[in-house]
């Protein structure tokens, strides 16, 4: 079955040689013209019978034989076609000339070539391909006979690719009885379809949405029957649907079933005009299963009956959010997979029901793996389930666990089927991208907008005129995700960063279950290697990715076979490498060992991609690639590029991002005529990398990471570059002559442009030559600054700044190092109507700030390392004599930092920053108080602020943090922080005695972490609403016996108070659950166990001097213990009997302790851990409990000396069943030694 859809790719593939050969039409003469021609006429004739090859390729060995050598036969065609496109680009890029297109269509055929492999005008043909532009076209037409004797139907009307295969009719009805974790979903289902509100409207829809398999059917016949439901409609109706959305069908469906009488009626007008009369006085759910039509007219027909019937309600279920966005009236309810528990429960009913107890048991590790496989879809796991029911064969359960789901018969029930509708389903040109997938392995995060470059090299994104083929992927991704084929992954990278350079980076995967789908599809077109040795590829395969299981393992290219020659695509997959923040490649990366003819090899390359691999330098053969579209090094460790990189004139994405060895490119690169993405190691926004002279030629960029201004690369550059959007960092703009220089790049031409970052470096030009002198000049006379920032004139930095201005859609501005005195005009003006993030740090020169204040989308706000500052007044919010409008209205967070000259904050009135809800306040020693604040605040934190004595009203703040050196006096207006939830304070060094008041009434969270003097905290236990406290890194701390604590603790985590000696608490603490001391070196003992009795868990670790005595009682509910690193314990408290609640116990590095009594008495026991304790043992009539059990054991050479006395080594198979051991210096325990002990 593997492999078996071969026409979705060709019929891509066939659709794509016809662009090519137009342009070759209008100027090719003679023979060549004749042949280009008749290929054109024959690819339409073998087009028109592709549908129907697609409906017996299954089934017919003959077609799938003829459709490959089709599929053969259309790759080396665009081959063949590419490579003469090669030599139009190639002309260009080495500055030919090239005969101008006579016509329009001409030169819309010129424009395509530079993007695509169209061919160009009166370009001679290199040797040899003429030749085989011959034979291609004579092999087409023989193939397009040999349609004739398959007997295969010319394509008429609707596509029937198009069409799935009819799924079985769902009904209403469903067992209950096998229906897990669906309780939650179905009431709030039925909630919304009960509930009034929107009752106004006549016509309410509810769209349940989920991948194939989930259960959305079953959902919806759970809510269908549900009691609540059907007294609130009088009249419910039940309709499948599925591929053929037939109005008129449905509505026969609908009138039948209300009257219970057969409907002859076929006049659409005549149906709505019964129907509405039907539905008079009726409260109407209407159920339509299996949706799939994306077109709004039909939707619009069926409709319109119910808009002025009865008060009706339909619930629909759909995979795809497109349809779901077309009939919604509310938002869609997504349905999730099934938990792990509900999975489990589905599956035993499916596969182990009426099996005898013992056998079941034997196959229940297997099957938990099997059921973590399904993802949590319950028709994966009941086709699965129904499967194994008749297996008792342990070892046939294991190859199920191990083998590909697709490997089933296409006839099974299940999974296999319910995707497959799926692909079929699919649209033509969305096959072949959702097959390339077929190269990631299972779990793989990737990017959106990689993948996207990936399909466009391989062209599987079409050209069009008026649309970027990025935006045309885009559509095609979105398609497919919300198909359900792609899953968002939600992995933001928290940063304390303003603005991120990779905020707007998305990461996706393919559920398990689609991946199989995927490769199922693939067949041999796509290879996964998974050996170190890339030596044997087979002969069909178009693309090869590699995914070694070890990460350090070198990765080897073995010499290469002539059929490998059509390989499109080389990946390398590091699947170590999870995040995009770049970090440290380390051990994450693999070398990778290229033999030295591997691209002489493998000429057809469309992708590269070595990404996270230990790889320094690329061979010059490279640039023998001709076609190669993508090259990816992101991560690695490459340090030089080779020149002839300029030769590849089909490059699109030149990926070297987080290169940090790389110093420079090649001035090769500015002959890359096609390329659109060069994405570039940065640091902070800066390039690390020297660009060539020249870059400015690269008139289609869209991606340039960074741009550095220096001797070899003017500012000028940026000019032509008007396609530049995403992110984009100049620096080094010290070494900009003159404002009339800066005024060339014209930023405000760059539309697209998302985040700017503008930098002066802090000393001298990081690009200039120490051989350079200062004031070196330009040869159209201008100088080339490479002094110090200090030497520049301020008003010729307020001049360069002016006149960078971007254009009104910039989202994010970074502004870094400006030795200008003020502001430019532009900064603050409200016609950046987008601007969401700024950023303006060691701006020292300037002493006001800019109008911020007027910008109505600004949402985020960082000012830092500004010297110059003394006073932030009226001018910061934008406020005048004649304008006194809102400031900041969309302000969410303000941070201001290391403005060590700021004295006073005023200009701030009633109204303003009323969104603001975090204000980060540090290093602001002079500051002397803080403005009106609004009621919006929640989060204040402020760190060196010892000159603020008060805090002005603040009735909503619910989180402090107080840090480093503040004013005494502050304390006073704390307290009276009524909302307050979290209060922390940390690396206060003046603080000895901290008084808390009752008056914090709602103080969940609290605390103490970095004062070097505190010792005492007053009054703590009138807190009584703390739930949370955490004493860390306080030296000189300790309670005293008379201290108490708020009976509403729910946890304490005492952690390196080394002064600490005794922990004695008289008081009951009833809701105390977990109760942690660490690194409390003086800690030796511990009077407070006793009045603890709701306590769950307890550890005690890194307290050397503890001594506890073997009468103290622990709580009775405590579940888990840890005592570690506690070097003078000779014995623990008794394992009393009431301890039935423990389930962990972990002993660990306690050097004196002998035994441990009473362990027979953990009846709940799960996992005990016992290592690095040399003298413990258990005693001769010790036992342990009966349950079942794990246990580890590590460094303890008396108990390992009394398990082999006592002859526990011979009986470990009868382990299996009852317990698991895991030992590194001992052998494991046996089910019936255990209760001798």
């Amino acid at each position: 079955m593997a492999g078996a859809i071969l026409s979705s790719i060709i019929k891509w593939m066939i659709g794509n040689i016809p662009a090519s050969l137009g342009s070759a039409l209008s100027s090719q003469q003679g023979s060549v013209h004749e042949d280009l021609s008749k290929m054109e006429g024959t690819l339409s004739r073998i087009q028109a019978v592709l549908s129907d090859a697609e409906e017996r390729e299954i089934r017919d060995e003959a077609v799938k034989l003829w459709l490959k050598e089709l599929k053969d036969l259309a790759y080396l065609a665009e081959d063949v076609l590419a490579e003469y496109g090669y030599e139009f680009l190639r002309i260009k890029a080495e500055g030919g000339d090239l005969p101008r297109p006579a016509t329009r269509k001409r030169k819309l055929e010129a424009r395509k070539l530079v993007a695509t492999t169209v061919l160009p005008t009166q370009i001679a043909i290199p040797g040899g391909i003429q030749s085989r532009i011959k034979d291609i076209s004579i092999r087409f037409d023989e193939l397009a006979e040999e349609r004739k004797a398959l007997s295969l139907k010319d394509n008429i009307g609707v596509s029937r690719s198009s069409v799935p295969v009819q799924p079985p009719q769902s009904t209403p009805y469903v067992d209950e009885s096998c229906v897990y974790g669906r309780e939650e979903d179905k009431k709030k289902i039925v909630e919304m379809l009960v509930s009034e509100k929107g009752s106004a409207d006549k016509l309410s829809v509810i769209p349940i949405i989920g991948m194939a398999g989930i259960g959305k059917t079953t959902l919806a016949q759970l809510v269908y029957k549900d009691p609540t439901v059907r007294q609130c409609f009088n009249t419910r109706v039940w309709v499948s649907v599925s591929v053929d959305f037939d109005v008129i069908k449905i509505y026969k469906a609908i009138i039948e079933s209300i009257t219970q009488e057969k409907c002859d009626l076929t006049e659409l007008s005549s149906l709505q005009s019964v129907l509405k009369e039907e539905l008079v006085g009726k409260r109407l759910l209407l159920v339509l299963d299996d949706v799939w039509t994306e077109d709004i007219n039909l939707w619009d027909s069926l409709r319109v009956a119910f808009i002025s019937g009865g008060r009706c309600k339909f619930l629909v279920t759909t995979r795809n959010e497109s349809v779901a966005r077309i009939m919604q009236t509310v938002i869609p309810y997504q349905l999730a997979g099934l938990t792990e528990d509900q999975a489990w429960s589905l599956f035993k009913q499916y596969a182990l029901e009426n099996r005898d107890p013992d056998s079941s048991r034997n196959l229940e590790e297997i099957g938990m793996k099997i059921v973590q496989k399904c993802k949590g879809l319950p028709l994966a796991i009941k086709n699965l389930g129904g499967l194994l029911y008749y297996e008792e064969d342990k070892d046939k359960w294991e190859d199920i666990l191990q083998s590909d789901l697709w490997e089933l018969d296409e006839e099974d029930d299940g999974i296999l089927p319910a995707l497959r509708v799926s692909y079929h389903r699919m649209p033509t040109h969305l096959k072949p991208c959702f097959m390339y997938c077929a190269l990631f392995p299972k779990n793989y995060l990737f990017e959106k907008d990689e993948l996207i470059k990936l399909w466009m090299a391989q062209g599987l994104i079409p050209f069009v005129e008026t649309r970027r083929a990025e935006d045309i992927g885009k559509k095609y991704f979105d398609d497919l995700h919300r198909r359900s084929f792609f899953q968002f992954e939600n992995l933001q990278k928290k940063t304390s960063f303003i603005i991120s350079q990779h905020e707007d980076q998305q990461l996706f995967l393919m559920h398990d279950l689609i991946c199989d789908l995927a490769r199922s599809i693939a067949g041999e077109e796509c290879s996964v290697n998974k050996d170190e040795k890339v030596s044997y590829i087979t002969n069909e395969a178009s693309h090869l990715s590699l995914i070694p299981y070890e990460a350090k393992a070198d990765i080897q290219f073995e010499p290469l076979k002539e059929e490998n020659r059509r390989i499109r695509s080389l990946l390398y997959v590091n699947t170590k490498v999870k995040t995009l923040n770049g970090g440290g490649i380390g051990d994450v990366c693999q070398n990778v060992r290229l033999c030295s003819d591997l691209f002489r090899m493998l000429p057809c390359l469309r992708v590269i991609d070595l990404s996270y691999t230990r790889i320094k330098q690329l061979p010059s053969s490279i640039g023998q690639l001709k076609l190669l579209c993508y090259l990816g090094l992101r991560g690695s460790t490459i340090k030089g590029l080779p020149n002839s990189l300029g030769s590849l004139y089909y490059l699109q994405t030149l990926d070297l991002k987080y290169c940090r060895s790389l110093q420079e490119l090649p001035n090769g690169v500015v002959k890359l005529i096609n390329l659109r993405h060069l994405e570039l190691p940065t640091k902070d926004f800066a390039a690390c990398v020297s660009l060539p002279s020249g870059i400015g030629t690269l008139t289609r960029l869209e991606t340039l990471s960074a741009f550095n201004v220096n001797r070899h690369c003017r500012i000028d550059e940026l000019k032509q570059l008007r396609n530049l959007r995403g992110h984009l960092g100049i620096a080094g703009l010290q070494n900009v002559a003159s404002g009339k220089e800066a005024s060339i790049a014209d930023l405000k031409a760059k539309e697209h442009l998302q985040t700017l970052a503008l930098i002066w470096n802090s000393e001298k030009s990081t690009q200039a030559s120490s051989s350079q002198g200062p004031g070196e000049q330009h040869s159209d006379g201008s100088t080339l600054n490479t002094g110090s920032i200090t030497e520049t004139s301020s008003f010729l930095a307020d001049g360069i700044l002016q006149n960078l201005q971007p254009y009104r859609n910039l989202r994010h501005l970074i502004l870094r190092g400006y030795c200008g005195m003020r502001f430019p005009s532009w900064l603050g003006d409200p016609s950046f109507s987008r601007l969401n993030s700024i950023a303006l740090t060691k701006c020292h020169s300037c002493k006001l700030l800019p109008p911020l204040g007027q910008l109505p989308c600004l949402q985020n706000l960082l000012i830092g390392n500004m010297d110059g500052i003394q006073h932030v007044g009226c001018e910061f919010c934008g406020h005048s004599s004649t304008s006194s409008s809102i400031a900041f209205r969309a302000l969410d967070t303000l941070d201001l930092e290391c403005l060590n000259q700021w004295g006073e904050w005023t200009g701030v009135e009633d109204g303003d920053f009323p969104c603001l809800r975090r204000l980060v306040i540090k290093h602001c020693s002079k500051l002397n108080g803080l403005p009106l604040l609004p009621t919006s605040l929640e989060i204040l934190e402020m760190e060196n602020v010892e000159a603020i004595t008060a805090l002005p009203k603040l009735s909503s703040v619910k989180s402090l943090d107080l840090q480093g050196k503040w004013n005494e006096n502050l304390w006073a207006s704390t307290l009276e922080l009524q909302s307050l939830h979290s209060l922390e304070i940390s690396w206060s060094e003046d603080l000895s005695i901290l008084h808390l008041h009752g008056s914090l009434n709602a103080l969940n969270n609290l605390e103490i972490s970095d004062c070097m003097n505190l010792n005492l905290i007053v009054e703590l236990h009138k807190i009584t609403s703390l739930e949370h406290l955490r004493l860390h890194a306080l030296p000189k701390f300790q309670f005293s016996p008379d201290d108490r604590l708020p009976p509403t603790l729910l946890s304490l985590d005492i952690t390196s108070c080394p002064n600490l000696t005794s922990l004695t608490l008289y008081q009951p603490l009833s809701a105390l659950r977990e109760l942690s001391i660490t690194t409390c070196e003086q800690l030796s003992t511990l009077m407070c166990l006793q009045n603890l009795n709701s306590l769950e868990s307890l550890t005690l670790d890194m307290c050397p001097e503890l001594f506890l005595n073997s009468d103290d009682v622990l709580p009775f509910t405590l579940q888990y213990l840890e005592i570690s690193s506690c070097n003078k314990l000779s014995a623990l408290p008794r394992l009393h009997e009431n301890l039935s609640a423990l389930k962990e116990l972990h002993i660990e590095g306690c050097e004196e302790l002998t035994t441990a009594v009473g362990l027979c008495n953990l009846t709940s026991l799960e996992l005990m851990v016992i290592a690095f304790c040399p003298k413990f043992h258990f005693l001769p009539d010790e036992q342990l409990p009966n349950s079942t059990l794990d246990i580890e054991i590590e460094d303890c050479p008396r108990l390992t000396e009394w398990c082999q006395r006592h002859g526990i080594k011979q009986k470990v198979a009868l382990l299996i069943s009852t317990a698991n051991v895991f030992c590194m210096n001992i052998v494991p325990f046996s089910s019936d030694k255990i209760n001798s002990f």
